[in-house]
């Protein structure tokens, strides 16, 4: 076998089980990514394009070199019921990674979101599809098929590392990722979080002006006051 192969797959990895996914739903993003250390939001520019109605799944890696889409085509083999796809495509600007085809065939297969650092196209036949969608933009021109690629290992995407088996969560602010061996740390803490977050919306359906911590603060640091 060549040392530099076409393409490099591997198909068979640890899905997260539906009744861990499902203590996810119906959180809202921030807490989640609080949770989560505050941090796993994808950077990069990556942004919700349509569709983008609050999700959890398992992420399936694919990395593409610029300007193709030749792994992509042939992960699409290898998903199943609840993966949302997350594709590296080199933050190529020039043209998409994919478009309406191929999400139909995505959404055949059950995909839930595709989320990628490049660009995608076909907004109007992405619209009626049952897949949230996460890119840099969108851009009518069409990708190659010549590969190299890579299929369900790790990719560096919007500032992390991404495997496959990883937890991707999302809604109309963006998505992020928390590490399969994160998740038990990050259920566990966002009891704590969720009672934080909804004491602090009832203060201010109160009227609360502003946060006690200003005052601490305030109290704790030098302070130049300019009048």
């Amino acid at each position: 076998m060549s040392n530099n192969p076409t393409l490099t797959i591997r198909k068979e990895f640890e899905r997260i089980p539906s009744q861990t996914l499902q203590k996810f739903e119906g959180l809202a993003l921030g807490w989640i990514c609080d949770s989560n250390g505050r941090k796993g939001a994808l950077g990069g520019g990556i942004r919700p394009i349509c569709n983008n109605t609050p999700f959890v799944g398992t992420a399936f890696t694919v990395s593409c070199a610029a300007a193709d889409n030749l792994a992509l085509h042939v992960a699409l083999k290898y998903v199943q019921p609840g993966d949302v796809l997350v594709v590296k495509g080199e933050a190529f600007d020039d043209c998409a990674v994919t478009g309406d085809l191929m999400m139909g065939m995505a959404q055949n297969s059950g995909v839930r979101a595709f989320i990628t650092d490049t660009h995608v196209r076909d907004r109007d036949g992405l619209e009626p599809l049952d897949i949230a969608m996460f890119a840099k933009g969108i851009n009518p021109n069409g990708p190659h098929k010549n590969g190299p690629g890579k299929v369900g290992l790790p990719i560096s995407i919007g500032g992390y590392v991404v495997e496959s088996g990883d937890l991707i969560v999302g809604d109309t602010d963006n998505v992020a990722v928390v590490k399969r061996a994160e998740i038990a740390a990050v259920l566990s803490d966002l009891a704590g979080t969720a009672e934080k977050e909804k004491g602090a919306e009832a203060r201010i359906a109160d009227g609360q002006k502003y946060m006690s911590l200003a005052d601490e603060i305030l109290e704790q640091v030098e302070v130049k006051w300019v009048d």
